[in-house]
């Protein structure tokens, strides 16, 4: 199958390492060209380039040429099928591609304007699904995103990384990890910390974004800002306890990482959240209370909550990949 991947957002989050992951895995099987914006690279020279295996075929299209340059790349490359992500590459595409079919991945939540036009949708969470609009004309799936598993670090390894984070291997490591805007709640956490007065606890702020100077500012001695990582799902295998304090969390592949690290978790109840974590060892505040988390904090440290092994079956990459390509199929059959 010739499948066109695109994406054209900037920097390295969730959807840019679902699409990776997706278009590495698809090369092995099929032919793939992934579009990308020229200008991709975030302000901190991260973007989703990184993390692309070398046989991916990649075409980059430059403003304000997006159309005319998608739709040369979809008459040279002549897809069955182009599956885009997010709104903005699915407003563009329906209208370059001729004859092939559509398929959106919504990241975030359904917006008619965005998808209204393509031939299929998958959504990642049933919130999302819920929320298509009637007026909605093609077809939907509903399909969960995947983990993989990160390779386990010994004990000595871990000591090692807890020295590196914070100089000091027996303090109480609370972790998060994410983009450092508002929507990911991490000026609550800082306030959370602050008022739970953990005496050997320390905060680890793993990621990058428009807040972090104002945090930084903010945040008592004892919260460590590490920047960007790319090692960072390593790293949830050294909290003691991973923290979600978001106040819009779509899907959270954070959340499948903290479990596969079978690191206790602490998060408010955003959509993903309640998408994902029920039956889980995980512990659920309201949205925006930084008194509830920092009791959850508390607990949490009081109990020194052990680790575990989370059954993710449900979330294994090959499942996901064949229900993906079942849709291709099932959609282009609905279009011929």
């Amino acid at each position: 199958m010739k499948i066109l991947q695109t994406i054209l957002s900037k920097g390295f989050r969730g959807a840019e390492r679902h699409v990776a992951e997706l278009v590495n895995a698809q090369s092995r099987r099929h032919e793939v060209l992934l579009l990308l914006r020229d200008d991709c690279v975030d302000g901190k020279g991260v973007s989703i380039r990184d993390w692309l295996d070398p046989a991916v075929r990649v075409e980059t299209l430059r403003r304000p040429f997006w159309t005319w340059q998608a739709w040369r790349a979809v008459r040279r490359f002549r897809p069955d099928i182009v599956h885009t992500h997010g709104g903005r590459a699915s407003r563009l595409m329906p209208r370059v591609v001729g004859g092939a079919p559509v398929v959106a991945t919504i990241h975030l939540d359904y917006r008619h304007s965005s998808y209204r036009r393509v031939d299929g949708l998958i959504c990642t969470t049933d919130w999302q699904r819920s929320g298509v609009s009637a007026d909605y004309k093609g077809r939907t799936a509903r399909i969960d995103l995947w983990y993989t598993p990160h390779p386990k670090l010994d004990l000595t390894d871990i000591d090692r990384e807890r020295r590196a984070l914070v100089g000091d291997e027996e303090a109480y490591l609370i972790g998060f990890v994410g983009h450092l805007i508002r929507a990911k709640g991490c000026d609550l956490l800082i306030e959370a910390f602050r008022r739970a007065n953990l005496p050997d606890a320390r905060l680890v702020i793993i990621g990058d974004g428009p807040e972090r100077d104002a945090l930084e500012r903010s945040a008592p001695l004892n919260v460590v800002f590490t920047g960007f990582r790319a090692d960072a799902r390593t790293l949830f295998q050294v909290f003691d306890l991973f923290v979600s304090p978001s106040r819009d969390e779509p899907f959270g592949l954070v959340f499948l990482e903290a479990l596969d690290a079978g690191a206790p978790i602490v998060a408010t109840r955003s959509q993903g959240a309640l998408a994902l974590l029920p039956g889980y060892p995980a512990e659920l505040v309201d949205i925006d209370d930084a008194d509830a988390l920092a009791e959850a904090l508390r607990r949490a440290h009081a109990q020194r909550r052990p680790r575990y092994d989370a059954d993710l079956s449900r979330f294994d990459r090959d499942g996901r990949l064949a229900e993906i390509e079942a849709f291709y199929e099932a959609v282009k059959a609905g279009t011929r």
